[in-house]
């Protein structure tokens, strides 16, 4: 009977250590655990670190991280570890990749990840909203602005893509930018401008489909400003930006070094993490290197390849030799499924092929 009792009152007592401390999501416990696994990057790792240990008005003190190298080299695995050291030190922090096409959308994944950590950036969330229907609006009104027939022509589709591309609509990367006739533009620019505004009316309206950064750049900072003090860091992470620089790097370098925007720029603890295939911008930035670490990544070393093998269970000689042979150092190539069961040489050779993309 006292066995029974005491196994009631076990159970009761784990039932309140549960209700106490809810056990983490799978998302946390999957996190955990590709964490306690990561393996190499520890010089890079401890010099970001080690940035947060150096006030901002400290000269040693680093505003930007550019982390570059190939596809497959593990830049964004490193840039998901230091976005988990940042918090592990109270930073706010957002992560942004190729899946923002513009300045807008990148600031809507931001304010959603804000949020989420307890920071609403309320007059910022009502301006995207805002944003986005007019937006829409202007889309209607461009498409308005003479009938299409039925079946429009390449030309047709192509003439009405570059107005757009004119007004600043869509955004022009690649080969296709130097491709585009200036003449032809601008002059498509100011039909869908035009249009643009006989449907909007209210300039600032038009301001927000047109100029979007020069409407919601100003909320952000000073958005940024009112919530600096409350948090030790602000750190934002913005990942593929082989991809984003497009869009993002001017912008960036406007607020981080220019007037532009008169006496509102980032806060000072606020750490910015580039991360892309292409090294850091020179012509650029190459008059503010002072203040940037560039974390140029390659291939792991034998060693760093060999520990991430093992800490994945892949120990035999011959199997090794052959997924370095194989992989070169890549980490998306050496990294095989946690904790393997014991492997052949067939099954590792085949855990070694490339995957379809990567970082």
């Amino acid at each position: 009977m006292r066995q029974k009792v005491r196994h009631d009152t076990a159970t009761t007592q784990g039932d309140v250590r549960m209700a106490q401390s809810p056990l983490p999501s799978m998302r946390q416990l999957i996190q955990q655990r590709t964490r306690a696994g990561f393996v190499g990057r520890s010089a890079e790792r401890a010099a970001f670190r080690a940035n947060f240990d150096l006030p901002p008005d400290d000269e040693r003190h680093h505003f930007r991280f550019h982390v570059h190298g190939n596809a497959g080299v593990g830049k964004t695995f490193l840039v998901r570890e230091l976005e988990q050291q940042a918090k592990e030190r109270g930073a706010l922090t957002a992560y942004v990749d190729e899946g923002a096409g513009s300045v807008p959308e990148a600031l809507a994944v931001m304010c959603r990840q804000f949020a989420a950590q307890g920071r609403r950036f309320k007059e910022l969330e009502r301006l995207l909203a805002a944003h986005r229907e007019r937006r829409h609006e202007a889309e209607s009104a461009v498409a308005s602005l003479e009938p299409q027939p039925e079946n429009p022509s390449a030309g047709s589709l192509t003439a009405a893509r570059i107005g757009l591309v004119g007004a600043g609509l869509i955004p022009v990367v690649g080969p296709f930018a130097g491709a585009l006739d200036a003449d032809r533009i601008a002059q498509g620019a100011d039909r869908v401008r035009a249009g643009i505004a006989a449907r909007l009316r209210n300039q600032d309206d038009v301001q927000l489909v047109l100029a979007p950064e020069r409407v919601l750049t100003p909320v952000l900072l000073a958005e940024l400003d009112g919530i600096c003090a409350a948090v030790p860091w602000i750190v934002l992470f913005l990942d593929t930006y082989e991809r984003t620089s497009p869009f993002l790097d001017g912008w960036l370098h406007d607020i981080m070094t220019t007037d532009r925007y008169g006496d509102l720029s980032f806060p000072a603890n606020l750490v910015l993490v580039t991360a892309g295939q292409r090294p850091f911008d020179t012509g650029r930035w190459g008059g503010f290197a002072d203040f940037v670490t560039e974390v140029p990544l390659g291939p792991f070393t034998e060693a760093e390849a060999r520990g991430l093998l093992a800490d994945r269970g892949v120990t035999d000689g011959p199997v090794v030799e052959e997924v370095l042979r194989l992989t070169g150092g890549l980490r998306c190539w050496c990294r095989p499924s946690p904790r393997p069961s014991p492997p052949t040489r067939t099954t590792s050779a085949t855990r070694a092929r490339p995957p379809s993309n990567g970082s």
